[in-house]
């Protein structure tokens, strides 16, 4: 799918108001190839995203009728910091951000989706996993045929990371990992979940340790669903 970024540059190129208006907004911040991936996404995202937008807020769900998460990936955009040997476009961070920004302003549920799985998830396997783990998750994740999510937050620690309760035991082959998590964006559909706990109770911050759970392995439970909305509704 690499191939298809500088086509889909060329095609966005084209003289219109929304290219006129996003050129007069980001000409101070982007290069030429930026600019031109920012009118891409923003018309990706327009066309593909924005029509469902009030439908996903009142659901809480994706849509049924069209697989966006997989549209997402036949773009390009989960995988745009990733390696290219797994799928991924192998650019910079403002690219990223570039997407975050257009993917948000079409719908700001889909946006958070899509950084906790190309980010949270995705980005910490390529920066940390090992070759094995990239070789093993990333095509997947990077293609849109799996969702990923981060597992950080607690009933009882959000932001404060240290000071969670989950811990991971070290047993003959493994770990046997013992919490429960709260919050986790992507959370209950996701097949691949990035999980920190504690392997060391004495070492603060330093005693956290990022592991990969699958949907499906024995122990993981999923609980109800707490129900949040961007906007106050009647």
């Amino acid at each position: 799918m690499q191939r298809r970024l500088p086509a889909l540059l060329r095609r966005a190129a084209g003289a219109g108001p929304a290219r006129r208006w996003l050129s007069a907004a980001s000409s101070l911040l982007f290069d030429d190839t930026q600019e031109q991936f920012k009118e891409s996404v923003h018309r990706f995202a327009q066309e593909h995203i924005a029509p469902h937008a009030a439908a996903i807020d009142a659901s809480n769900y994706f849509p049924k009728e069209v697989n966006l998460w997989k549209l997402m990936g036949d773009f390009n955009l989960h995988g745009l910091t990733s390696p290219e040997e797994y799928g991924g476009l192998g650019l910079g961070y403002m690219y990223h951000c570039i997407a975050m920004e257009e993917i948000s302003r079409a719908s700001g549920s889909v946006g958070l989706s899509y950084g906790a799985h190309s980010n949270l998830c995705i980005n910490q396997l390529v920066r940390h996993g090992s070759p094995a783990q990239k070789e093993k998750y990333l095509p997947k994740l990077i293609s849109g045929e799996h969702i990923g999510a981060l597992a950080m937050s607690e009933p009882n620690s959000g932001s404060d990371v240290v000071s969670m309760k989950c811990k991971a035991e070290k047993v003959d082959g493994g770990y046997v990992i013992n919490g429960n998590k709260m919050w986790c964006t992507n959370g209950p559909s996701a097949q691949t979940l990035v999980v920190y706990a504690k392997t060391d109770i004495t070492a603060g911050s330093k005693g956290i340790t990022a592991f990969i759970i699958e949907k499906g392995m024995p122990g993981v439970q999923y609980c109800p669903e707490v129900r949040q909305t961007w906007h106050a509704r009647k």
